[in-house]
């Protein structure tokens, strides 16, 4: 026997027959099979009914979490994104050939029009990727009230098998050692022998009864770990595709708007300047310097990602998290069904 206490990080059938074999040989359950007493028919009954209680409390926690799943439900919000992801007009930024890049195209529209509505989307995404960073929070602490959850269920289901594994320990006693020996001294003639056979028979059918019991409950703990498990890693796959999609690249793409707004000014001035450059060339007043500067001015508008290219980033974000979302509510229903199976 060993008094080594038995863990269990990950819960599958395969690990669950795994630490059953490894519970024959601990102190503790040998322990619990020593205190059943097999004479009292209501200890038999009350045989493990704590912890398969608070096991059935538990899947019935577990159950909600997977029918509410409040934190995937984002429907809204990702009508907003894309209602002002709409408004983006590509040809408002089209590249230009020269030195000057990434100019409004559109001259019949002013640019004090094209500043104030880049001004307004600037301010309204701001706002959509506040929500977004909040909404990864809340997956993220999902999550870690998932992680708990978890360990709890390993618990509860460590505690019965503990229950289940003393039972099967007492009824090997019954049937390996108790029976043989009332019944050799039964076919002695002894009648106070057979009518304590006729017990024991009736114990070994209580006790299998009991066992069978607290291995359906048994089940509810071995199915419900990788619910738990298939709810963490779809938060986590919703989270991945937030960061990526949303909480890091908005942020860029409304500083590439405001750069864009910027740059306009400051290729106006550029243009003026290199105007009134190319007249005093012209008269021969230039110094190569000069020119050079205002070279170096026009190009400072490069960037290696453009507004289109994020723009494409961001709209293939919400497709991707709308198919996404899509699979997982599907995962959660079939869940769902199983562990309403459960509970009948």
């Amino acid at each position: 026997m060993s008094n080594n206490p038995t863990t269990i990080e990950q819960l599958t059938v395969e690990t669950a027959e795994a630490v059953k074999q490894q519970l024959w040989g601990n102190t503790e359950v040998q322990k619990i099979a020593n205190q059943i007493n097999i004479k009292n028919q209501q200890d038999l009954m009350e045989l493990g009914r704590e912890p398969a209680t608070k096991l059935a409390k538990f899947a019935d926690q577990i159950l909600d979490l997977i029918t509410q799943s409040a934190s995937y439900e984002s429907n809204e919000l990702f009508k907003q994104l894309e209602a002002l992801m709409l408004t983006f007009d590509k040809k408002d930024f089209a590249d230009q050939k020269g030195f000057f890049k990434k100019l409004f195209a559109r001259k019949a529209k002013s640019n004090d029009d094209l500043f104030v509505k880049y001004n307004v989307l600037s301010r309204d995404i701001e706002k959509i990727h506040y929500q977004f960073v909040l909404m990864e929070e809340e997956l993220a602490k999902d999550n870690r009230v998932l992680a708990r959850l978890y360990n709890e269920d390993l618990m509860f289901y460590l505690e019965l098998e503990k229950y289940i594994v003393a039972a099967d320990m007492k009824l090997h006693e019954v049937q390996t050692t108790l029976i043989p020996m009332y019944e050799k001294q039964g076919e002695a003639g002894n009648q106070v022998a057979k009518m304590e056979l006729n017990r024991l028979q009736a114990i070994v059918e209580l006790l299998q009864q009991k066992i069978d019991e607290l291995e359906k409950s048994r089940m509810v703990a071995i199915l419900t770990a990788p619910q738990i498990e298939m709810l963490r890693n779809g938060n986590s796959e919703l989270m991945e595709q937030i960061n990526g999609a949303f909480v890091k690249t908005i942020p860029v793409f409304k500083m590439g708007i405001l750069n864009a707004v910027n740059e306009r000014r400051q290729q106006l001035q550029s243009q003026s300047a290199l105007a009134f450059e190319n007249r005093v060339k012209q008269f021969g007043g230039a110094s190569n310097e000069a020119v050079q500067l205002s070279t170096a001015l026009a190009q400072q508008s490069e960037t290696t990602q453009t507004l289109e290219e994020i723009w494409d980033t961001i709209i293939e974000g919400i497709t991707n998290y709308r198919k996404l979302h899509g699979e997982l509510t599907a995962q959660r229903k079939v869940s769902e069904t199983q562990l309403m199976a459960l509970r009948t």
